[in-house]
């Protein structure tokens, strides 16, 4: 394993986790698909397609003016921290339980942390391909359409909620992309800040950071750049736009990376 390579350390990193996280995995996945085909019942009595589920399962609250007015986002929560959850519980585990090892066979801290960058990034794609896929079949399956296009509940709801209209399938990619980034900018902050705090402080400290987003109109939060009701499409006086939240979250992930490279190279872990 000394000469082992950066793809070998990734796929014993999505080997390993599928071992010991496949259980919660398939527990988050059933409740989505329970979710999906109760708000899907509920939705198709006023003209909704499998658009008007992604749309309602994973949107926010927007900006709020008053906080008496303020309601949280449940299904936003959920699918967001959930994630989170996912990737931050393995973390924990490997690091507490395997670091050590690895990093006497390997003899390399770089390679080491570099794959777990990587397996941030495809495992947090495999997790939202994954919601995509069920949300998907089970709202097809209800709504009795498989295409993503217009529907009835669309226009009514929707389109006429938006001040740039974009399509079904755009507003589609636009609310997973917000999650996508958003997810691995909340993760590698995680694995920076464990460095130094506990793991459950580390969690929720990182959750609490997340929560204000949903209060808070400020574009620097990383976790604004899911809400797609925060978007310019929706809102164009905060001119929070997708150009944005994809070089900033890009950005501040790799700024967070290379932080928690050197923090990690030059920590004594053994």
């Amino acid at each position: 394993m000394k000469k082992q390579s950066m793809f070998k350390l990734i796929l014993r990193d999505i080997s390993y986790n599928l071992s010991y996280g496949k259980f919660k995995l398939i527990i988050f996945l059933s409740i989505i698909a329970v979710l999906t085909i109760i708000i899907s019942v509920r939705l198709k009595t006023f003209g909704s397609d499998n658009v008007g589920i992604f749309y309602f399962l994973m949107k926010d609250n927007g900006y709020v003016h008053q906080l008496s007015d303020y309601k949280p986002p449940i299904y936003w929560f959920f699918i967001q921290f959930f994630v989170l959850f996912l990737i931050s519980d393995y973390f924990s585990q490997d690091i507490s339980n395997n670091r050590t090892y690895l990093l006497l066979r390997i003899h390399s801290k770089g390679k080491y942390i570099f794959s777990k960058f990587c397996w941030i990034v495809t495992q947090t794609t495999f997790i939202y391909v994954m919601i995509f896929l069920i949300i998907y079949f089970f709202s097809s399956l209800v709504t009795g359409s498989f295409s993503i296009g217009g529907s009835e509940y669309f226009n009514r709801f929707i389109a006429s909620s938006m001040e740039i209209l974009v399509s079904p399938g755009q507003l589609i990619f636009r609310i997973f992309l917000g999650f996508f980034l958003t997810t691995i900018v909340l993760s590698v902050m995680y694995l920076l800040f464990v460095q130094f705090i506990p793991p459950i402080v580390t969690f929720l400290g990182v959750i609490l950071l997340s929560g204000i987003s949903t209060i808070s109109d400020i574009i620097w939060l990383p976790a604004i750049h899911s809400m797609i009701m925060k978007q310019a499409i929706f809102d164009g006086e905060h001119h929070l736009t997708l150009m944005f939240s994809i070089i900033y979250s890009v950005v501040l992930f790799i700024f967070l990376a290379i932080i928690t490279f050197i923090v990690f190279r030059k920590k004594d872990m053994l």
